[in-house]
């Protein structure tokens, strides 16, 4: 096994991928900072909160579900609406994929996302309702993206800061999370392999039916990194799409380590984590039974 023209290999291939990852994440921080929806949680209350939570969860930004999970804390808007958000939101897996091989999974990703995440979100709100009314309350940026935004900046260094180094910053992080999982697939079941392809597809034809549950679970870690490491899973070709569904729709990122800090509401936190897990593996479970029985 040569271990050093994999990594090589590996970093390469990861290398092309900084340019466009660069470029998303400073569009990402201008959607963030210029759009009142990141801002202002009014938009979310409403009979037609699930729709709009669901349509500005699919734009590539952070600062909606963890918004959301604060204002369902407080009782503003529904569990519905809460839910309709995390599904459709996919935190790194955008910026990933647009910038691998990849990228036209991002079309059906987001379509097929973005309309569970409605369909379930009315669903729950035909039953549960906000308890209180929406109280002007405003957050800024800073405060929403707390976990990658740690001051508020000012004067003639912030716009450098904010559009030049933060998405420098999250890029180089985002790319040792792909570049890891693509140096460890090529060591494990590359062409100069330990395992190899062959074998490593016969793996994926005995788990394609199991597989689904295995990557929700790693969903619900609340953190960005879950889901930068099952889109990278997908990327190197170690998921199905079905999978990568299934994944992120478990995944809320960094919304739900705000909902996990409420230690008093474990019965409530365990029923969001449950249900979110659900939906994302029978998903996932369903997309690969498709796919299997026609292509």
């Amino acid at each position: 096994m040569d271990v050093w023209h994999i990594f090589i290999h590996s970093l390469k291939d990861c290398a092309l991928m900084l340019p466009i990852m660069f470029l998303t994440y400073v569009l990402i921080e201008v959607v963030e900072r210029k759009t009142s929806f990141a801002t202002n949680g009014k938009y979310l209350t409403g009979k037609g909160a699930p729709i709009l939570g669901a349509t500005i969860g699919t734009i590539p930004q952070c600062g909606v579900s963890v918004m959301s999970a604060k204002l369902f804390d407080k009782g503003i808007i529904s569990l519905g609406t809460l839910l309709s958000v995390f599904i459709a939101t996919s935190d790194e897996a955008f910026s990933i994929l647009l910038a691998s091989d990849k990228r036209l999974a991002i079309v059906p990703l987001i379509a097929i996302k973005g309309l569970l995440a409605i369909g379930i979100g009315l669903l729950f709100n035909l039953i549960l309702h906000p308890q209180k009314e929406f109280n002007n309350d405003v957050f800024k940026h800073e405060n929403v993206c707390v976990h990658c935004h740690s001051e508020t900046h000012a004067g003639k260094n912030a716009r450098f800061k904010i559009y030049v180094v933060y998405p420098i910053l999250h890029s180089f992080q985002t790319f040792l999370y792909v570049f890891a999982i693509v140096f460890a697939f090529g060591i494990l079941f590359g062409e100069h392999g330990l395992i190899g392809e062959e074998e490593f597809a016969r793996y994926l034809s005995s788990v394609k039916y199991t597989e689904s549950f295995i990557v929700s679970l790693l969903g619900l870690i609340p953190s960005c990194a879950s889901s930068a490491i099952i889109t990278s899973l997908f990327v190197s070709g170690g998921i199905s799409f079905g999978s990568l569904v299934a994944g992120l729709i478990s995944n809320a990122g960094v919304g739900l380590a705000v909902l996990l800090k409420n230690t008093k509401e474990i019965k409530r936190n365990l029923f969001i984590l449950i249900t979110l897990y659900l939906i994302g593996s029978f998903s996932g479970l369903f997309i690969n039974v498709v796919y299997n029985l026609f292509f």
